[in-house]
């Protein structure tokens, strides 16, 4: 394009015909607003990919889902905010965001997840009536819909618990004292990008 009008302009500028001169005067126009016309398209789909690009981002999570159905609409909340929430309303329900830190290695009925300066916190799942997985699911996103509380765990129940986490047998005869701390019950779990075959109660 740039060699076709560097042949034209010479012509123009010391040509002596007028009539020539508005001829090709009238030819620039032309290829001009030709190379306007299939510029234009391209520009547009230079565009068209970049926004498509940035709308795409990160692909959606695969969610699984154990227990009770998550109520659509429920308040939504971080699981470091369960402990204010219980200092100034007295309660703290809802559904829950989280990572996962560990699950019980015995049935699943239990998970721990990160907390305030990622404090393991754990969820206990609501009378037993389901599982998450045993395993392939440390780091993973979760929301659990349910309960904060407080409650005294006591000296059996965290050596059962080190025991369903597979801790050794020093660490579990280290356990001497109760311990007073947050914890949760949940009614359903959903968890992002489980593998296929991570582990269930029951599996062999």
């Amino acid at each position: 394009m740039k060699d076709a009008l560097a042949t034209v302009e010479p012509s123009l500028k010391f040509g002596s015909n007028s009539d020539r001169s508005l001829h090709l005067i009238s030819e620039i126009h032309s290829m001009k607003i030709q190379f306007l016309l299939l510029s234009a398209p391209l520009f547009f789909v230079g565009c068209d990919a970049t926004k498509s690009s940035n709308d795409a981002g990160q692909p959606a999570p695969d969610w699984s889902y154990y227990g009770e159905d998550i109520p659509e609409g429920a308040a939504t909340f971080a699981v470091k905010d369960a402990a204010e929430m219980i200092a100034e309303s007295g309660s703290a329900v809802g559904i829950f965001e989280a990572e996962i830190v560990q699950s019980c290695q015995t049935m699943g009925c239990w998970m721990t997840v990160k907390g305030t300066e990622d404090e393991a916190v754990r969820v206990f799942m609501k009378d037993h009536a389901f599982f998450v997985p045993k395993d392939s699911v440390q780091g993973k996103k979760s929301y659990f819909y349910g309960e904060a509380f407080y409650d005294t765990i006591s000296v059996d129940l965290q050596k059962h618990l080190l025991e369903d986490a597979g801790a050794t047998a020093a660490e579990i005869e280290a356990v001497t004292v109760p311990v007073y701390e947050l914890a949760f019950e949940a009614a359903g779990v959903m968890i992002a990008d489980v593998p296929e075959g991570a582990p269930m109660a029951g599996d062999e």
